[in-house]
C-alpha cells in the first residue's frame, strides 16, 4: 500500500550484514526528489554495506525498504530494478564485451518496455554525446571516465526513481570527477530523480549533496545539511 506524499526511497531501521556478521545496525534515511543524499564514513563503516541491503543484493535482518510509498523489502532483487531502484556499483557496471549500442540496447529493453518511460536512449546520449561518437566501440575498451558515464547512462536508463552510487570517483582524474558529478546533479534536477552517492572523495561529494550521513562502525552518527555536517563532531574523520 503506499503512502501518499512519500519520498522516492524510504529506509527505516535497516539492519544488514554478512553471514552472522552484522555490518550495519538501524540505519534509516529517506530521499525526496531530485535530492542526492551524500553518505560517508570510513573504509569498512558500512556505506556499500547499506547500499546492497536497500537493494536487495544482501538480506537485511531486520528494516524496511519502500519506494515511492511502496514498501519492496521482501522483493527480488529484480523487481526492485523494475520499480526504479538502480545501482551504480563500485568500478565499471557495463558489459565490457559488448558495444556501447549493445549496452544501451540490451539495459533498454529490460527498463525501457513500458509507457511510462522517462529516460531512453536518445536522452543518455543527449546527456553523453560523447557515447554517440563512439556507438560501435567495444564497452570495455573506452577510456576509465567514458566507461563510467556509459555506466551512469545505463542506470537511469527507463523510469529510475532512485538511483545509489557507490564509489563513482574510483579511477578518474579530478577534472573528470568534477564532470560527472555535475552530470548526477544534473540528472538528478532535470529528471526528479534522487541519488544516494557513497564516495571517498568527500569535497567532491560534498559540492553535489542536499543532505549528509555520517557512518561509523555501522551506524548512523550525523544526520543532517552539508554545513551542519561541516560544524559536527564527527567532521574530524575527514
Amino acid at each position: 500500500m503506499s503512502e501518499p506524499g512519500a519520498p522516492l526511497l524510504d529506509v527505516r531501521g535497516l539492519t544488514a550484514g554478512y553471514g552472522n556478521k552484522t555490518v550495519v545496525q538501524d540505519v534509516s534515511f529517506r530521499v525526496p526528489p531530485s535530492q542526492v543524499l551524500t553518505l560517508l564514513g570510513h573504509n569498512g563503516c558500512g556505506k556499500t554495506t547499506t547500499l546492497k541491503g536497500t537493494l536487495g543484493l544482501i538480506a537485511r535482518a531486520t528494516g524496511e525498504v519502500w519506494l515511492g510509498g511502496e514498501r519492496v523489502d521482501s522483493e527480488p532483487v529484480s523487481v526492485r530494478v523494475g520499480k526504479g531502484l538502480r545501482l551504480l556499483p563500485e568500478g565499471r557496471g557495463i558489459f565490457g564485451t559488448l558495444s556501447v549500442r549493445e549496452n544501451l540496447d540490451v539495459v533498454a529493453d529490460r527498463n525501457c518496455r513500458g509507457p511510462n518511460t522517462r529516460i531512453g536512449i536518445k536522452d543518455v546520449l543527449d546527456l553523453f554525446p560523447m557515447l554517440s561518437e563512439r556507438m560501435a566501440t567495444t564497452a570495455g575498451s573506452l577510456s576509465g571516465g567514458q566507461q563510467k558515464m556509459l555506466a551512469l547512462g545505463l542506470a537511469i536508463l527507463g523510469s529510475p526513481r532512485c538511483i545509489l552510487l557507490d564509489e563513482p570517483s574510483i579511477g578518474l582524474a579530478p577534472n573528470l570527477v568534477e564532470r560527472l558529478f555535475g552530470l548526477i546533479r544534473e540528472i538528478c534536477q532535470s529528471t526528479g530523480v534522487g541519488a544516494v552517492l557513497v564516495e571517498q572523495n568527500v569535497s567532491a561529494a560534498m559540492k553535489i549533496a542536499d543532505h549528509v550521513m555520517i557512518l561509523n562502525n555501522g551506524a548512523v552518527v550525523f544526520d543532517g545539511s552539508p554545513d551542519e555536517a561541516r560544524r559536527s563532531n564527527f567532521w574530524h574523520f575527514f
